[in-house]
């Protein structure tokens, strides 16, 4: 899933970071070296980034409906 926003795409503030690391005691830097051993995937399924090539995306209504009783829940 993601959130096409056109301005510092997956960014975040220096110093909100900074913060975060002093309040819960962690450091950014190792978690980092930390994941370095972490290989991608192998595959990436080719409608990942299917409003980046056509421009268009999905869009779903929600909306209250009964459940068909078909089998019994536990």
């Amino acid at each position: 899933m993601m959130s096409p926003q056109g301005v510092n795409m997956g960014m975040v503030k220096p110093d909100l970071v900074q913060k975060r690391d002093e309040k819960y005691n962690i450091s950014s830097d190792d978690l980092k070296k930390l994941r370095l051993g972490i290989e991608e995937t192998e595959w990436i399924n080719p409608q990942a980034d299917y409003w980046k090539k056509t421009g268009k995306g999905f869009a779903m209504d929600v909306e209250r409906t009964d459940m068909k009783l078909i089998t019994p829940f536990p």
